[in-house]
């Protein structure tokens, strides 16, 4: 499948989508620990390119700023954790921080300079394209604003998960339970995927009032 006028459909449709760029980053979050760090790492890395080369194949478009990062990061992950035995073992300790740290910063890096992660998702969409390039009444303002909400959003959800992290990493013996280990970061991930879908809906309908279906894909 190929991306016609009206955007992205089937896996073109997944992979061209936030929740398949931060995918990688749930990985390594999730699943990385101590005793599997290069399962995870070599996963992530394997994620990365599939959703780099599928996007490529399928939608013609080339790879974002989160593709890259997750490409870069874990594949050095992988890398150096396999070349070097001490490197390896300071990695599978800290590898989960590195990954929530890095997609933080990059998310708020572009929330900052008003180029939010999600903005490039939305303009790959022929029609959101089309009204941002008219900038019919305020199309753009519009259209930077709503894709600073949603990248908000995941912003949170991996605010949550570093602080889980954390506490599960140098608190306590209290925090080592499946609690704080997997739930509220599984519902955390759970709930941005819901409301992404949400309010790309939202998006949408709201695109339209501009006299376009201008957020449609």
């Amino acid at each position: 499948m190929t991306t016609t006028e009206a955007g992205p459909t089937g896996i073109g449709r997944i992979l061209n989508s936030p929740i398949a760029a931060f995918a990688p980053f749930i990985i390594m979050s999730l699943f990385s620990s101590p005793s599997n760090f290069l399962y995870a790492a070599g996963l992530a890395a394997l994620t990365a390119v599939v959703v780099v080369v599928g996007n490529w194949q399928l939608n013609h478009i080339p790879a974002g700023q989160l593709d890259w990062a997750a490409l870069i990061l874990f594949g050095l992950m992988l890398i150096v954790g396999l070349a070097d035995d001490g490197a390896h073992d300071w990695l599978s300790e800290n590898a989960n921080l590195m990954s929530d740290i890095t997609v933080m910063v990059i998310t708020a890096g572009g929330m900052a300079i008003g180029r939010p992660f999600a903005l490039m998702y939305a303009r790959l969409s022929p029609g959101f394209a089309f009204a941002w390039e008219q900038d019919r009444e305020g199309f753009r303002a519009w259209g930077v604003r709503a894709c600073q909400i949603m990248s908000l959003f995941w912003l949170v959800a991996f605010a949550v998960q570093l602080v889980c992290q954390l506490l599960t990493q140098f608190g306590g013996a209290s925090y080592h339970t499946a609690l704080w280990d997997w739930i509220i970061p599984l519902v955390a991930f759970v709930l941005v995927m819901i409301e992404t879908r949400r309010y790309t809906e939202k998006m949408r309908s709201e695109g339209a009032s501009f006299g376009q279906s201008a957020a449609s894909s």
